[in-house]
């Protein structure tokens, strides 16, 4: 999905291997990290090329001009060869924050937005140590899977990076082979950052590249063009979260399709699809005049926010405790505020109530408008049809935000080791900067 900071290395692949091989790389997987809001720089100038506008501030137009060349012939390449259905215009948003880290991460729909220290984060990889070339190339890539593929919570990291480490490393080829040696101001052989370096990294370490190999070997059976088509159709495919490959493999397996692609999907599911276990707990629900009436409100946190989060390729989760048996669930509240354009997205956010183990008993969905845009976040109040929940359960809530849409989700400052980062189906990461503000009220029958 794109770059979140520098703490994400380039393409991060199951059991956290490094798909570049590289520590310093750019790119990396998005994978429960926190999300910056995109906002253009006060004062920004701007570059226009056909179908890019790179708007920057801090840097040298000369960089800012070789990103959007790189960024323009990409999106070409992508139409061209790959046969994508590309945005008309991709914006790209260029900040200095000294402090800061350098990272790069795309909206899933037309905005990358970079953050460097400097401009020397822009030099040559062997004098930065970042390979912004290719992870402008990455993100194209990643763009062209996310526009048709909205929904891809089945994919695993070797999934999604490894696409996007793929035909990254094809686009940084057909940039060179349009633009020639000369496009990066710092000169340097940019030709090395793409298919052959995935070679390289083949050569030295199988494993840590198995993702982008298996999309290589899909795009010999079947050929550029004929793999936008089968991402269109995944894109169409609904799929049971508990185990997506059956319903996904339909597109592949229809009559008449090349029996070689069967072969190869036999071979890459348990590779590129996630499965996330349902509870064995069914959803038990009850009218609300069955409940006593009496209620009371489950809270880790203090109530003080101390400070706030967007995740990407997670959740923000809450373990509670039921104080005593037949009980019910009947209404959930988050602390938090709605960033990006003024109109919320026309979307859903989801709530999961889970048991002990993050596993689903029930999913629920209500629009970002809930959110109020801006501030410093108001409680927001989900009511739930009365739910039946174990001794132990965990209230889980997921946006998919991007950098041009989200919620920040309100924290206190104390952690008290109830709070979680992920999304239901895996094991969640202890969240140890404090508790969510996510509570959870609860009645007896």
């Amino acid at each position: 999905m794109a770059i979140h900071r520098a703490r994400r290395d380039l393409g991060v692949g199951r059991g956290g291997r490094d798909l570049s091989l590289v520590a310093a790389a750019v790119v990396v997987a998005a994978i429960s990290v926190e999300f910056a809001a995109w906002t253009p720089a006060a004062g920004a100038e701007q570059v226009s090329l056909d179908h890019v506008v790179v708007s920057y501030s801090g840097i040298g137009k000369a960089y800012a001009e070789a990103i959007g060349r790189t960024v323009a012939t990409a999106r070409s390449a992508a139409v061209e060869q790959f046969g994508f259905d590309m945005p008309q215009a991709i914006m790209v948003s260029i900040s200095v924050d000294a402090m800061g880290n350098v990272g790069l991460m795309n909206d899933g729909q037309d905005h990358f937005m970079l953050t460097v220290r400097s401009e020397d984060d822009l030099r040559k990889p062997s004098t930065s140590g970042v390979f912004q070339l290719y992870g402008f190339c990455h993100e194209v890539a990643h763009l062209a899977m996310y526009r048709v593929v909205r929904d891809h919570s089945w994919m695993t990291s070797d999934a999604a990076e490894g696409w996007a480490h793929y035909m990254g490393s094809r686009l940084v080829d057909l940039v060179y082979a349009k633009e020639g040696p000369n496009l990066w101001p710092d000169r340097y052989d940019y030709i090395e950052d793409g298919t052959k370096r995935l070679a390289r990294q083949w050569a030295k370490d199988k494993e840590s590249v198995r993702g982008p190999a298996a999309w290589q070997r899909l795009a010999r059976i079947v050929g550029d063009k004929e793999i936008a088509p089968i991402f269109r159709a995944w894109g169409k495919t609904e799929f049971d979260p508990a185990d997506p490959a059956e319903s996904l493999g339909k597109p592949l397996l229809a009559a008449g399709s090349n029996p070689q692609v069967g072969a190869w999907w036999e071979q890459s599911k348990e590779l590129l699809v996630l499965k996330r276990p349902r509870s064995k707990l069914s959803a038990e629900t009850v009218e609300e005049k069955q409940l006593s009436g009496q209620t009371r409100e489950l809270a880790q946190d203090d109530g003080n926010a101390a400070g706030k989060a967007s995740l990407a390729g997670g959740g923000h989760a809450v373990r509670f405790e039921a104080p005593g048996d037949n009980c019910y669930v009947t209404q959930v509240r988050i602390h938090g505020s709605r960033y990006g354009l003024p109109a919320p997205p026309k979307e859903d956010f989801s709530v999961w109530i889970c048991d002990q183990d993050f596993k689903s008993i029930l999913k629920l969905s209500y629009p970002y408008a809930k959110f109020q845009r801006g501030g410093e976040g108001r409680w927001v109040a989900l009511s739930v049809k009365p739910t039946r929940v174990p001794k132990d359960f965990i209230v889980c809530v997921g946006f998919n935000p991007t950098g041009t849409k989200g919620v920040y989700v309100s924290r206190d400052a104390q952690s008290s080791g109830n709070s979680l980062v992920g999304l239901p189906g895996q094991p969640g990461r202890p969240f140890q900067q404090g508790d969510w503000m996510i509570r959870a009220t609860v009645s007896q029958r």
